[in-house]
């Protein structure tokens, strides 16, 4: 899976190095606040990883991605681009954590116009997804500034969210 460069970010594919990182994230609760219950058990974690690892194998150029700070070389949060609920054959997705410290610098709309840029251009397809919480107005207010559009609710991922929709530039 190729590395996705923008202005300040490098977006790599996940590794099994990542772990510690991984596990940070999932276990921070404000940073699961709208996605799942934070995670203490490092062997879910691995797993979530392992599944992670393996569709990004059979799934050339999709998958989890690292968000790497490129001036420090520090990572910042990872993202996905990715088949809804990792389906393949079901619409493709995008999507984003990022540490606390690097919230309201404009680094989800960085990584997600670089995905949509990605996905268009790698994948033909004609629409990309996105899932929020219904109270996640910070992340729905990224997707609008990305050009999303509000298609309704859907229920996925185990609970009610609402759905935002991108459809490929003519």
């Amino acid at each position: 899976m190729p590395t996705i460069e923008t202005t300040r970010l490098l977006l790599r594919p996940v590794a099994p190095d990542d772990f510690d990182f991984i596990f940070m994230l999932q276990g921070d609760p404000e940073l699961m606040r709208y996605i799942r219950p934070p995670e203490s058990d490092p062997e879910v974690v691995r797993k979530r990883m392992t599944m992670w690892l393996d569709y990004a194998r059979d799934n050339p150029g999709l998958g989890t991605f690292i968000a790497v700070w490129k001036a420090s070389g520090a990572p910042v949060g990872n993202c996905v681009l990715r088949h809804l609920d990792y389906q393949p054959g079901s619409d493709l997705e995008v999507g984003y954590v990022l540490l606390k410290a690097y919230w309201g610098r404009g680094l989800a709309t960085e990584i997600t116009n670089a995905l949509t840029e990605r996905a268009f251009a790698a994948f033909q397809v004609s629409k990309l997804v996105a899932v929020t919480d219904p109270d996640n107005h910070p992340s729905q207010k990224v997707l609008t500034k990305c050009g999303f559009q509000l298609a309704g609710r859907r229920f996925i991922y185990d609970s009610e969210n609402l759905e935002f929709i991108l459809t490929r530039p003519a």
